[in-house]
């Protein structure tokens, strides 16, 4: 197998790399280092942490090279899978979009991690409300204004993949649901969560705290 995927056991911020791979059919090898008890942030093995180019993950081993951060991995198969839009502006639309969703996702690392259940809900309680205001919003409009089914253009994009995991991994984590009140948001996750090598994936994927 000519793809080796370094991780840990989480759907992380790795997640949308799996999802393209599903959609794509790319057979992968995935070494998932434990996560252990979060917090503190968990520590790679070192014989791992040594084969990473920055000592961390993830890092990606195509054919014997190697490839590393997450959007950097992601959007290099994304390119593969017509999954950049259809020209160099709704390309970086794109970009822009999954950088927001990215922002998103380490806005709600705080609540993501927390194990006491009373400060959970005060920082679930305090994220909804700035995370609703700034992007949910921004992100129904989005779609809205772009015809109500994709983010950019009338295909699927990467940036539609990143905000369905992150609306996704919330609820599953946190068990929230930011985009009950906004239906172009939820359509859309819920067009993407439904397609049917993604559904596959989901369905098979090793079950992880995060």
């Amino acid at each position: 197998m000519s793809h080796k995927l370094y991780y840990f056991d989480a759907r992380g911020l790795n997640e949308p790399l799996r999802m393209i791979f599903a959609l794509g059919g790319v057979e992968y090898e995935e070494i998932r280092s434990p996560i252990g008890d979060v917090p503190p942030l968990p520590t790679l093995p070192l014989e791992v942490k040594e084969k990473c180019t920055w000592g961390q993950v993830p890092m990606l081993e195509v054919e014997g090279r190697k490839l590393c951060q997450s959007l950097a991995m992601q959007r290099y198969f994304a390119k593969k899978f017509n999954l950049v839009g259809s020209n160099d502006f709704e390309a970086a639309q794109i970009d822009e979009y999954v950088d927001s969703s990215k922002e998103v996702f380490q806005m709600w690392t705080p609540a993501c991690i927390e194990n006491d259940p009373v400060k959970k809900a005060e920082l679930v309680k305090e994220l909804k409300d700035k995370t609703v205001d700034k992007y949910l919003k921004t992100f129904d409009k989005i779609i809205n204004s772009n015809g109500g089914k994709r983010l950019v253009g009338n295909s699927l994009s990467w940036a539609d993949i990143w905000l369905t995991h992150v609306i996704n991994n919330l609820e599953i984590i946190c068990g929230i649901k930011l985009a009950e009140d906004f239906p172009a948001v939820k359509s859309l996750c819920d067009t993407v969560l439904a397609t049917p090598q993604i559904k596959a994936w989901i369905e098979k994927r090793p079950k992880s705290r995060f």
